[in-house]
């Protein structure tokens, strides 16, 4: 009977040494007794880790091979669980709460993040040895190490699929995270307690500062047929800022453009109101640096300049009194029919042709998407961008970044159901494997499900449209247009992609400089700033320059002054845009999901990045094997020492800077 010795933990103990090393056993695992009748065949593999003794397993190699396999069986069961009958009825319909849209597809558990969603590394990292132990046809599974409710599900696994479970609890099991008291009692309460205690804190600090505004003094006439763009706010160019101007990260010089188009509307002289015709629709997304009566300041001078769009608003505006009683009554309508069919949807928790019960580690996602805070906020959102497709009535075009997020979609379901011309949902950023959200099942652009994606998706290079095209992004939605975000990078009349790594400026300073980026997510930022710190302390970094460039959102100066010590004064803390920091001698060292490593990488710098710890892989650059990565002192040292630019595939990013494709597509004026 062939056995799968599954070791949860650091190190594989003794006793589990022992049965692969017994007398009769050689390497491979695989032997005879003395009278030559068969043994057991057993093989080890670990679940922590990315190397593995030889003839041993690394689970998460071995996930990081399978991962678009499982992603796909992910993907599937998505949809599969929207469209499964319950009581005659399918689950979409029974959380609709009355919309067209259900709050199925609004849901954590359709979004499919993994900073949003947890649990999902483990489903993932259980789902990869169910698949090791049918391809291997082991019949028993040993388990080394681990917390109770991971054995209980691997237990659970192997009984559902009639095979042996062991389980040795001499190994060490970590102990479970400290939670503090007030975190306690906060996940104590009822989700809907929590969800209503949340809603009266919304409306305190935020609902009370934006009353509702009318359509003709929120929605002025613009010259010719108006646009939306909906994005975050306040990502914004703060020097722009300061003289009255709306440049927002996400969209950079597409704002040249549109203020181009604007010029040629209000006639040859410029003069006159009406020649901007974009109407942009602020997505609320919290800055540290900014409060929110300091974004509605800035909101307020855009207006009053009028320079960079007809209109500038935030999404809650859009809410009047009648909607936020609309939005609760959805919000308790969805509690009570989630309750009502928990029972049965908990049943279809595992993937198609499965054994694996993932409800354990994904069924709070489920109280909390349709009875706590993230269903009662998205029932409002969704309310107002009902709202605000009804004032604006027939547009050019509805603009946003395409992430996948829930907002996206009751953006434009609302378009679509008011007949208000196509959507057309651009990247932003980089599309990693690991991205799931990103990636929908085929069937939800077919029947009425096609009306919450975008009738135009738009990736900014040959990577993120082949990644999109072999997930089955149906063909005729999907194109290209230039890279707002990174056009940066390339030199004017310049289109290559990347610098060419042999050509890298030999004029680099002699002393060395690590500039170390940190993340937006905190655990990533977190783990980053701690090897930053050992490194230090053990010596790997005397005589280097060490700046840190932390997220915008994320700051780190006092977590590095409590790792530092009295050595904080060798770090320092720079901020600004990332392209003041790359000069030439900079070795770039990032965090495990941030894109500056991407940016480093073509122009021409070299690049360590940083491992995840027991999480998905989020790094841009994952693919590439020459990228030096970093989870340990020796990882760094060996890092630094290798460190060297990059060579990117071909066409990875399409910097044209006089952004011929945004301008056809968005049917700008002069485009060539």
């Amino acid at each position: 009977m062939k056995e799968l010795i599954l070791v949860i933990g650091p190190a594989l103990p003794e006793t589990a040494r022992a049965l692969c090393t017994a007398p009769g056993y050689g390497p491979g695992g695989k032997a005879e007794s003395e009278n030559g009748s068969a043994l057991p065949q057993r093989v080890v593999a670990h679940w922590d880790g990315w190397e593995a003794p030889e003839g041993e397993i690394s689970l998460s190699a071995r996930l990081r091979d399978e991962l678009k396999e499982i992603r796909a069986e992910h993907m599937a069961w998505a949809h599969d669980m929207g469209r499964m009958p319950v009581d005659g009825c399918e689950v979409q319909h029974w959380l609709s709460g009355g919309e067209r849209l259900s709050m199925w597809w609004c849901s954590l558990l359709y979004e499919r993040h993994p900073k949003m969603t947890p649990g999902l590394y483990t489903v993932y990292k259980l789902r990869a040895v169910e698949r090791l132990m049918d391809e291997g046809g082991f019949a028993a599974l040993r388990v080394f190490g681990g917390d109770a409710e991971l054995r209980a599900a691997l237990a659970n696994m192997c009984n559902a699929g009639h095979r042996q479970f062991t389980e040795n609890c001499d190994a060490p099991i970590p102990p479970a995270p400290a939670k503090s008291l007030l975190r306690k009692i906060y996940e104590a309460t009822p989700p809907t307690l929590r969800s209503l205690a949340r809603y009266a804190h919304w409306w305190w600090t935020v609902r009370r500062h934006m009353p509702p505004v009318s359509a003709k003094d929120s929605l002025p006439p613009t010259a010719g047929q108006a646009a939306t763009i909906a994005t975050y706010f306040p990502n914004i160019d703060m020097k722009a800022a300061e003289n009255g101007r709306y440049r927002s990260r996400y969209w950079e010089s597409l704002h040249d453009a549109l203020n181009e188009s604007a010029q040629e509307n209000a006639g040859p002289s410029g003069s006159g109101t009406g020649g901007h015709f974009v109407r942009w629709l602020f997505i609320r997304f919290p800055a540290p640096q900014l409060s929110l009566a300091q974004c509605l300041a800035l909101r307020d001078r855009f207006r009053r300049e009028g320079k960079d769009g007809a209109s500038f608003h935030y999404l809650e505006e859009f809410l009047t009194t009648g909607d936020l009683v609309a939005a609760l009554f959805r919000y308790a309508r969805l509690c009570v029919a989630s309750l009502r069919i928990e029972k049965q949807a908990r049943t279809a928790f595992h993937f198609a042709g499965s054994h694996l019960d993932f409800w354990s580690y994904l069924g709070p996602y489920w109280a909390e998407s349709f009875r706590g805070w993230r269903c009662l906020e998205r029932c409002l959102q969704q309310r107002a961008f009902q709202r605000y497709a009804a004032m604006t009535g027939e547009q050019r075009w509805t603009l946003f970044p395409l992430e996948n997020c829930p907002w996206e979609r009751m953006l434009t379901q609302a378009v679509h159901d008011a007949g208000n011309g196509p959507v057309i949902g651009a990247q932003h950023s980089t599309i990693r494997p690991t991205d799931f959200r990103y990636f929908d099942d085929p069937r939800t652009f077919l029947g009425d499900l096609a009306a919450f994606q975008p009738d135009a998706v738009r990736g900014n290079g040959q990577s993120a449209c082949t990644q999109w095209r072999e997930a089955g992004l149906p063909g005729k939605r999907l194109g290209e247009v230039e890279a707002l975000r990174y056009l940066y990078l390339a030199e004017r009349g310049d289109t290559a992609v990347q610098a060419d790594p042999m050509q890298a400026d030999s004029s680099a300073p002699a002393h060395r400089q690590l500039l170390a980026v940190t993340s937006f997510f905190a655990d990533e930022t977190e783990a980053h700033l701690a090897l930053l710190a050992r490194a230090l302390h053990a010596g790997l970094l005397d005589g280097w320059d060490i700046r840190v460039k932390p997220h915008p959102y994320l700051p780190v100066q006092e977590r590095l002054k409590a790792l530092l010590g009295r050595r904080a004064s060798e770090v320092q803390i720079v901020d600004g845009p990332i392209a003041d920091q790359f000069t030439p001698g900079v070795v770039v060292w990032a965090s495990n999901s941030t894109t500056v490593a991407l940016e480093a990488a073509i122009k021409g710098l070299p690049v360590v990045a940083m491992l995840p710890t027991d999480d998905f892989d989020l790094c841009p650059l994952q693919d590439v094997e020459s990228l030096p990565r970093t989870g340990s002192v020796d990882d760094v040292a060996r890092a630094l020492q290798a460190a060297a630019p990059l060579r990117l595939p071909p066409q990875y990013l399409n910097l044209d800077v006089d952004l011929p494709q945004w301008k056809t597509l968005l049917h700008l004026r002069g485009n060539a």
